[in-house]
């Protein structure tokens, strides 16, 4: 099955979850995300902000603030490319950017991922050899094919599969973590 295809089903599955399901998830992914030893010693977070039935991000990035590390947030321009730049402002207050997402404002200051980060990827679904069906933009494997941080990938058990259509692009993430497991693939 090719991507565009298997990304369809994957969304009528996402459609399809219940709201206690995506909540109950949502709390266990979180637990699991913090309990990670990378989390627990990474002076800065990247991450994204959810939206829609994403895997809830808004938690990690509260509980970060509280922990006093820095965090940041991609901005994503044409052509497929993303940086990351810090976030200051409260999440209420960041202006909406491409594709309806909020992010930080353009002339934040940029912040590179450097060893002992942690940077934490969206998915649609992912697999137990670690890749991860995004949305189809190529955004995060072409910013992680040259990224230093620890990644981890964010998946609700029920849209875990054995194994994605993938290309020769697709980046395999450092370690996956759903409501029920924590996988290092290797």
């Amino acid at each position: 099955m090719d991507k565009q295809t298997f990304r369809a089903e994957i969304s009528a599955r996402i459609a399809a979850l219940g709201s206690d399901y995506i909540a109950e998830s949502d709390r266990a992914i979180l637990e699991r995300l913090l309990d990670l030893p990378e989390f627990i010693n990474a002076p800065r977070v990247f991450t994204y902000l959810s939206v829609g039935r994403e895997v809830d991000t808004v938690g990690l990035i509260e509980h970060c603030r509280k922990l006093g590390k820095t965090l940041a947030l991609p901005i994503s321009s044409e052509n497929g490319i993303m940086r990351f730049a810090l976030l200051e402002d409260p999440l209420s207050e960041l202006p909406v950017g491409r594709y309806g997402i909020p992010s930080p404002r353009e002339s934040s200051r940029e912040l590179i991922p450097e060893e002992g980060d942690i940077i934490i990827v969206p998915a649609l679904c992912c697999d137990d050899e670690g890749y991860r069906l995004g949305h189809g933009g190529g955004y995060y494997d072409r910013y992680l094919a040259a990224c230093k941080a620890f990644s981890v990938g964010l998946c609700r058990e029920a849209l875990m599969t054995a194994r994605l259509p993938r290309d020769e692009f697709d980046i395999r993430l450092n370690c996956l973590v759903t409501e029920k497991r924590i996988a290092r693939p290797k």
